[in-house]
């Protein structure tokens, strides 16, 4: 077990009889050393990956925290996710998809026909619905196993030099909740006249040109396409982080008002909002759960900033920023690692295998002492 003390030793000079340093007795007087805060409280337990797979870490009355495996099936091809709201853990093994109530550990089977190897498995923030990739198709299913095909994938013949044929199979992404009724995914609207392959090749993947959101409500889908194509980095309420190219492009900060302005001109209705002097790689557009107040978070320094609404103006001292070691602290906008409390503004991460507490109301960031975490390790649920 790896725990954290602090050893104070005091080095005391005394002359028997004589000076402030001795009591009336002659023996030396006890020397007053500064004593190491208390690590904050961390209520209820976090889940944490790490090259073993799942964890689970829970605060001992010394403020340590101690790490137990989470019970869920070892499998070489796994994929999880937590809702929103911290109560509903679902799970893909192989082709088997599980929804988990957090609170009691009951499980119940969603489908058994997902697309093995496959990442694509994402929660609705209210935790009722769960998308995922088939083998042919991205599809959104209730808890109750019901699925509801948003889009299949398209294929073709083609035929090099009239002779030899060539079987193509259109891009389909994965599906990105923006909120509990509009799912936004990349596909392939129709196949091209031609494709372009190695002279080898008998297969090939014609790539996504198209971003579409859809919505989710009526009997089908309703599909709303972009005239660019997009993806968004951060959600929360109507307000959403977006990128529109490379790393190393700038984010930008928009704000939803209908379904029908989402082809205007790519993303979201409303001025450009481009966040100025940030990049993909470099910064992560934060929003704190309940209140959305957008915070921008800088890698390289590992600071905080405010953002104002309204302007889109980042504020130029940083509000926090992070103790240094270990390696880059990367954040994303995951609403399962805040603390699960009212508008919440405290979140959890891994720094140099120790658990940081961040309050960004308070300005704080305190580290709590941790066994057994290794250098890859991130926080991914505050359950």
């Amino acid at each position: 077990m790896r725990r954290y003390f602090v050893v104070l030793t005091a080095l005391v000079i005394g002359v028997a009889g004589c000076g402030s340093g001795s009591d009336s007795k002659g023996s030396p007087s006890k020397a007053s050393s500064p004593s190491k805060p208390p690590p904050p409280k961390v209520a209820g337990k976090l889940l944490v990956t790490t090259v073993n797979g799942l964890k689970l870490l829970t605060q001992e009355a010394d403020g340590h925290m101690t790490i137990a495996p989470f019970d869920v099936p070892r499998s070489d091809d796994f994929d999880y996710e937590l809702s929103a709201d911290h109560k509903t853990f679902v799970y893909r093994s192989g082709k088997v998809v599980t929804a988990r109530t957090v609170a009691d550990g009951k499980e119940r089977q969603i489908a058994a026909d997902a697309l093995a190897r496959s990442l694509c498995l994402r929660v609705s923030p209210d935790g009722r619905h769960v998308s995922f990739r088939r083998a042919e198709d991205l599809v959104v299913a209730d808890l109750a196993g019901k699925a509801t095909v948003l889009d299949k994938v398209k294929k073709e013949q083609y035929t090099l030099g009239g002779i030899t044929p060539v079987s193509a199979t259109s891009e389909l992404t994965c599906g990105e909740w923006l909120d509990d009724t509009h799912v936004k995914f990349d596909r392939r609207k129709q196949m091209p006249q031609q494709v372009s392959v190695e002279i080898t090749d008998s297969t090939t993947v014609v790539k996504a040109d198209t971003t579409t959101v859809a919505v989710l409500g009526g009997k089908t889908p309703k599909l709303l396409d972009s005239p660019k194509m997009w993806q968004p980095t951060a959600m929360c309420g109507k307000r959403v982080a977006v990128s529109l190219g490379s790393s190393k492009e700038a984010l930008h900060f928009r704000e939803r008002t209908g379904d029908a302005e989402l082809t205007k001109d790519g993303t979201f209705n409303g001025a450009d909002t481009t966040l100025a002097g940030t990049t993909v790689g470099g910064n992560s557009l934060l929003f704190t759960p309940g209140t959305c107040r957008p915070i921008l978070y800088t890698t390289e320094t590992r600071t905080f900033q405010t953002v104002d609404p309204a302007t889109r103006a980042i504020g130029k001292d940083p509000i926090l920023t992070l103790p240094s070691g270990g390696i880059d602290v990367r954040l994303y906008d995951d609403p399962e690692t805040w603390q699960p409390a009212p508008d919440s503004e405290v979140l959890a991460a891994v720094i140099d295998k120790q658990i940081v507490i961040i309050d960004l109301k308070a300005a704080t960031a305190a580290l709590v002492p941790a066994d057994n975490l290794d250098a890859s390790a991130r926080v991914v649920a505050w359950l």
